[in-house]
């Protein structure tokens, strides 16, 4: 049997947060966040409340249900550790093991939750009566013990409520005289002044540790902080947990926020394909003369040639120069150039990366390119010393990159779309350009041309960026002064080159997602956290009135008693045992509920209700609705099965849609555009795709619908079987 601590309430005994880590937990992650365990087809499927769908562990032995039970019930997480053990003694009701697992939490959760020896609904009518006297026939009604503070006042107290839960009523009373009550008994109950001094005297603090899966606690923390108003909150960054010292109640609503954020994080991987193509031609056609002439006096014996250097003479040499002294260069060569150059270059890479949502993620495909860098120094002479000044040269090599450089973050979105911010950079090398020609120094010319787009695909949609071309042409013409401006004549006297150089770069980028955002279930997402002033996970106000959250966490607006779980784990409804009582104190016990008149049941349904398709095809189911008049909004949950069917999207028809999903299931927020008159028709269009053969269902797991005037419509859901061949 899993870990358990007595004189701790439940869910607050310190464990460990492990939403998605199967290994540890010893359960997968469900559609909805919950625990989940698998089973093959044998078995049908079903929806446990607050969870992920449980089953059996393909090849596992059934003893392993219990086991695993017992590491959620361990980690604090009991409803699920309840329905799994529910779930094995329907597998197997010999099963011992998870019998006294359901009779131990049930009798947990009885002797947390439980108070009073009655469970049903109370009226009270008081007109300018005493507080005190108030609490004690709410006492002798709950069958509770009642103790005050010294400083609550007996004032005069008018109230008139029916048909009202017991605990709900003593929340009324105690709200409407700013009171609080802290439980010291199994039954009795201590009554203080609603003031932060007279809490911080009675409340009982605990200290708890979150272990965080994926989720950086420094960053969780904030959050803690702002929902809760959680002041003693450590984040221990090299085990990535979070320790907070607070109320039973606001651990058990932090242990909800954290396990509805500590999701791990979504991954898409990007095939690209880098495309480079460079195009050179070179032409050199023309006539080549000789470019300069020259005269010089050299002195007897000199060998090298005509230049603008200085010549050193001494008198001898002077005296001695003759025709042999005299040396003259003239233009005396012709030379005809005819060059074509034709030159084709073509990179191809086609790389994948795999990165997580909102991260950057970078590629560079090309080479390297040296580059000289040369850094002088002068040092300044000294007067005094006769120093002179003198100069270092200090030389160093730098590398470039050139070629094409990728730059991608994607942010996956719920609907198998995602969001790609590029920015892609191509670098190119260019001609060498002579900076000094004493002494020479020449370096290379880069050429870089950026493109930054945001675009928005779909999951495998492939994008082609193109374009990003550079045309560079050059033409030289070297030529005869005089003669080359001759018309005609002239190009006898000239040379000219002619360069082309073309560059394209084409990208072209499919993104695949490896793994979407699992979204929880609409319980995890969405739960009762008291009012402005107390904390509780339940509800302490029924209300009446429209609500946009799931009917499993809807108050009970029934005037029927509240169930009591029994030892077996199965729910009895208790019977008004102190009804006579209640009457003698100014209590009256509730009216029989009245009978709800019979009509035609609102209906949800898929058409077709019956499908047939084809193996890898895509196929479109309408949700319609049947007798929904007055329909305002619209939340529902469909579930399938994620090995057999995908699903692909959602279109809008006569509602506005809002979608998110999750493995195995989709959930959709519809509002219809515009009411009709008989209140049916196509609200929304649906697409998926066949991935394995069978048949298999589609469902409407759940469905909770507003009307006109912001009442909670009643509907039927009806499915619709898939049969792929």
């Amino acid at each position: 049997m899993g870990r358990s601590r007595r004189g701790l309430p439940p869910g607050c005994e310190e464990g460990t947060l492990r939403s998605e880590d199967p290994d540890r937990l010893g359960a997968s992650q469900g559609a909805g966040g919950g625990a989940a365990l698998h089973r093959g087809a044998a078995v049908p499927e079903r929806e446990p409340p607050g969870g992920g769908a449980l089953g059996v562990q393909a090849g596992a032995g059934l003893g392993s249900l219990p086991h695993r039970a017992d590491k959620l019930r361990g980690l604090g997480r009991l409803e699920e550790a309840l329905d799994a053990y529910e779930r094995a003694v329907e597998l197997d009701p010999s099963l011992l093991a998870a019998l006294e697992g359901i009779t131990t939490l049930t009798q947990q959760q009885r002797a947390a939750t439980a108070l009073g020896g009655s469970s049903a609904p109370l009226t009270l009518r008081f007109q300018n009566a005493k507080l005190k006297e108030v609490f004690e026939i709410l006492a002798r009604a709950g069958g509770i013990n009642v103790l005050f503070d010294k400083e609550v006042r007996d004032e005069p107290v008018t109230i008139f409520i029916k048909d009202t839960p017991f605990e709900q009523a003593l929340n009324l009373i105690l709200s409407l005289n700013a009171l609080a009550a802290r439980r010291i008994g199994p039954d009795t109950l201590l009554i203080l002044p609603n003031t932060k001094p007279k809490q911080d005297q009675y409340q009982d603090l605990m200290i708890r540790t979150f272990y965080l899966s994926t989720a950086k606690a420094k960053d969780l923390v904030n959050l803690v902080r702002t929902m809760l108003e959680s002041k003693r909150v450590y984040v221990n960054e090299p085990i990535n947990a979070l320790v907070i010292r607070d109320t039973p109640v606001k651990l058990q609503l932090a242990e909800r926020i954290i396990l509805a954020n500590d999701r791990r994080e979504a991954e898409v991987e990007l095939d690209l394909e880098v495309l480079e193509v460079n195009r050179t031609k070179s032409e050199k056609l023309g006539v080549n003369f000789a470019k300069s002439a020259g005269f010089a006096v050299v002195p007897p014996g000199f060998t090298g040639g005509v230049s603008t250097n200085t010549t050193n003479f001494t008198y001898q040499q002077l005296t001695d120069l003759g025709p042999q002294s005299f040396l003259l260069s003239l233009p005396a060569s012709v030379l005809l150039d005819f060059f074509k150059q034709d030159s084709d270059a073509k990179t191809l890479a086609n790389p994948k990366l795999r990165v997580l949502n909102n991260r950057s993620a970078s590629i560079n495909i090309g080479d390297k390119q040296p580059i000289l860098l040369s850094t002088t120094n002068v040092l300044p002479g000294q007067a005094a010393t006769g120093a002179v000044p003198t100069t270092s040269t200090v030389t160093s090599i730098e590398f470039k990159d050139t070629g094409i450089k990728l730059t991608v973050e994607p942010t996956i979105h719920l609907v198998d779309e995602l969001t790609l911010k590029l920015k892609i950079e191509v670098t190119r090398l260019g001609d060498l350009v002579t900076l000094q020609s004493n002494p020479l120094i020449q370096q290379f010319r880069f050429g870089t041309r950026t493109a930054e787009t945001i675009l928005t695909m779909k999951n495998d949609e492939s994008v082609i960026l193109a374009g990003l071309i550079q045309d560079e042409e050059r033409k030289t013409r070297q030529t005869v002064p005089g003669l080359g401006d001759i018309p005609v004549l002239g190009a006898l006297f000239s040379t000219t080159t002619t360069d082309i150089i073309t560059t394209e770069v084409v990208l072209t980028i499919t993104p695949r997602i490896v793994r979407s955002l699992p979204v929880p279930e609409l319980s995890a997402q969405a739960f009762w956290s008291g009012t402005e002033t107390v904390y509780a996970t339940s509800p302490l106000f029924a209300s009446a009135g429209p609500t946009s959250l799931p009917p499993a966490l809807s108050p009970p607006v029934s005037s029927l008693p509240a169930p009591r779980p029994s030892a077996a784990g199965r729910s009895t409804p208790e019977g008004a045992g102190s009804a006579g009582a209640m009457g003698a104190a100014g209590v009256t016990p509730p009216a029989a509920p009245a009978e709800i008149a019979a009509g035609p049941a609102p209906t949800l349904a898929f058409r077709p209700p019956d499908l047939a398709t084809a193996l890898g095809q895509e196929f479109r189911l309408d949700l319609t609705s049947t007798q929904l008049e007055g329909l305002s909004e619209s939340l529902v949950t469909i579930a399938f099965d994620p090995q057999a069917l995908e699903f692909r999207r959602a279109a809008p028809a006569a509602a506005t849609l809002t979608a998110s999903t999750s493995p195995g299931q989709v959930a959709l927020t519809l509002r219809p555009q515009a009411p009709t008159a008989t209140g049916s028709g196509v609200l929304a269009t649906l697409v998926f795709q066949a991935k394995t053969p069978g048949d298999f269902p589609i469902t409407l797991q759940q469905a909770s619908v507003s009307g006109a005037a912001g009442k909670t419509i009643a509907v039927t859901t009806e499915r619709t079987l898939v049969h792929v061949r």
